[in-house]
């Protein structure tokens, strides 16, 4: 279509409210007399946009930057300006542009974070992905380079306020670690917004189930539902990590040998684990397997459910209800594999026993627990040998010591 009468008018308001509609299937140009390669593009139907002309790297690049009257005649020459500005130092509005057209939003960028990475890597993908799509909602429609690092920071500390430091940290590695995918994927080239926020500082968790808690602890749960109670005993007995005991597969034990083999695509740290039952876990796998067998439709999992596993899932609210029963204060189900190694510590058994109880992969993780349960063991040691030595104090004769007088000259 070819380009029809240009006409250099002083750009006003006014001017521009009045300029003349062009026939269909043509188009009018009207340029501002102030220069600048502002102009404005008038159609058949009366639409008027503003727009920029600028050659960029020996290209004819033509610039819109806007529709009229939504952008006032300030508006079009302050963005003019500032386009020309961009231009005389070597940049190109214009392919930025393109490129952002082009690029991906954080969504499409978390689905191939999703299946790229994290379902070829980690067990619980699906705990990510809930926790992405719960933190970053909002988000998951922009463009990648629209999220600043300062937007990051921000959200980072709204969740800090709303869910807790711990909650805001791992949001901020999770957003962190999608970006620098990007990157080396090569699918995007703008910086990373979660790179330079400081994180919050996190005192390691040491809550566990004391002395004096047992016997609310016990009592409370014997009145609670078998389902619940049977998990909670499987999940302090065994010292198993929560998801592990709620997908116990009755093909993973074997009540004739006394094990339970946690296979190593259903363990954390991808190594398998065999676990030799003790007497109190095996009765209520017997009792479980007895009723299993007495099921219509007998289930392959000890603690079936209804859901898409087959499998029960989510314990949280009974958990929670039963914490408040039992009077037990800010005591997570993670809390209990921490007891069992705790009280393992304080009993006497080293840290390479308990290390193999936990399927521990670092040592260090171990060692943590290992050091703060073993100072009670130390604490009891220290006033044992206290009180024998000053019981055999007591039981022997000292002689005073005499301090000799040297002889001193006047």
């Amino acid at each position: 279509m070819a380009k029809e009468a240009k006409n250099q008018i002083n750009f006003t308001k006014a001017n521009l409210e009045s300029l003349p509609v062009p026939p269909p299937r043509r188009r009018f140009y009207f340029y501002d007399s102030k220069g600048n390669g502002l102009h404005v593009l008038v159609t058949s139907n009366g639409q008027k946009s503003f727009y920029i002309r600028r050659r960029v790297n020996g290209k004819n690049e033509k610039h819109r930057l806007g529709s009229f009257p939504d952008l006032s005649v300030e508006q079009a020459r302050d963005k003019a300006a500032r386009f020309a500005g961009a231009v005389a130092f070597g940049d190109n509005p214009s392919e930025q542009r393109r490129i952002l057209r082009g690029e991906l939003t954080l969504g499409e960028l978390f689905q191939e974070y999703l299946q790229r990475h994290l379902k070829k890597s980690r067990k619980a993908w699906a705990e990510y992905e809930k926790q992405f799509n719960r933190y970053f909602d909002e988000w998951l429609g922009r463009k990648l380079s629209t999220i600043t690092q300062r937007d990051v920071e921000r959200r980072h500390g709204e969740i800090a306020r709303e869910r807790g430091t711990y909650a805001a940290n791992r949001a901020l590695q999770l957003i962190r670690a999608v970006y620098n995918k990007g990157v080396s994927w090569r699918i995007y080239q703008g910086p990373n917004p979660g790179v330079g926020i400081t994180m919050f500082e996190e005192r390691p968790r040491e809550r566990v189930l004391q002395s004096d808690e047992f016997e609310h602890f016990f009592t409370t749960l014997d009145n609670e539902e078998e389902d619940f109670r049977d998990f909670v005993m499987l999940t302090l007995l065994t010292g198993a990590r929560k998801s592990n005991v709620l997908g116990m597969g009755w093909d993973d034990v074997s009540l004739k040998r006394g094990t339970w083999t946690i296979p190593a695509e259903k363990a954390k740290n991808s190594r398998m684990q065999v676990i030799v039952l003790t007497e109190p876990e095996l009765e209520i796998l017997h009792r479980r397997h007895d009723e299993n067998r007495h099921r219509a439709k007998p289930s392959k999992f000890v603690f079936p459910g209804t859901g898409e596993t087959g499998h029960l899932t989510d314990i949280k609210r009974s958990w929670m209800t039963f914490c408040a029963r039992a009077r037990l204060d800010d005591l997570h189900i993670h809390d209990l594999r921490r007891s069992l190694a705790s009280w393992m510590a304080s009993t006497g058994a080293n840290v390479a026993v308990i290390r193999s109880a936990l399927n521990h992969k670092d040592v260090k993780t171990t060692l943590t627990v290992y050091a703060r349960a073993n100072q009670q063991s130390e604490l009891a040691a220290r006033q044992l040998a206290h009180k024998t030595m000053l019981e055999l104090g007591k039981s022997q004769s000292v002689a005073p010591l005499k301090r000799k007088v040297k002889d001193t000259e006047f």
